[in-house]
C-alpha cells in the first residue's frame, strides 16, 4: 500500500506517485489513505543533524538543527525494525533517483 501525501504548500515532492510519466500523461491512481497534517506540521523543518539508535524492538531515528555547538532536537520517530527496514530501501531509492537525476550527491564532514 503506497502512502500519497500532498502538501497544501507550492512544493511538491519529488515521487513516483506525484511525477507524472511524459509519454503517458496520466495521473497516478490515488491511494486508498489520506494523511492529513496541521499546516506547521506540514510545512516541514530544516535538519542537519541526524541520529540513530536501536534496541530489540525499536529503531529511533532523532533530527536536529545544530548551529555552532549549540543543537535543537526537532523530531524523534520510533519505528519497528521491520518498518525501518523498509523505509532504509525506500530512502536508497530515492537517493539514487535524485542522484541519476541531478548528480551525485557530495557527503558533507560529520560531527566529531
Amino acid at each position: 500500500m503506497a502512502l500519497l501525501y500532498q502538501p497544501r504548500g507550492p512544493c511538491t515532492p519529488d515521487t513516483p506517485e506525484n511525477a507524472l510519466d511524459p509519454k503517458n500523461p496520466t495521473p497516478p491512481p490515488t491511494s486508498d489513505v489520506t494523511l492529513n497534517a496541521e499546516d506547521d506540521i506540514a510545512k516541514g523543518r530544516f535538519s542537519n543533524l541526524a541520529q540513530v539508535g536501536s534496541s530489540f524492538d525499536s529503531v529511533v531515528l532523532d533530527f536536529a538543527f545544530v548551529q555552532g555547538r549549540v543543537g535543537w532536537l526537532l523530531s524523534r520517530i520510533l519505528l519497528s525494525p521491520a518498518h525501518a527496514k523498509r523505509f532504509h530501501a525506500a530512502l536508497g531509492e530515492t537517493i539514487a533517483r535524485h542522484e541519476a537525476r541531478f548528480g551525485p550527491i557530495e557527503t558533507p564532514p560529520t560531527l566529531q
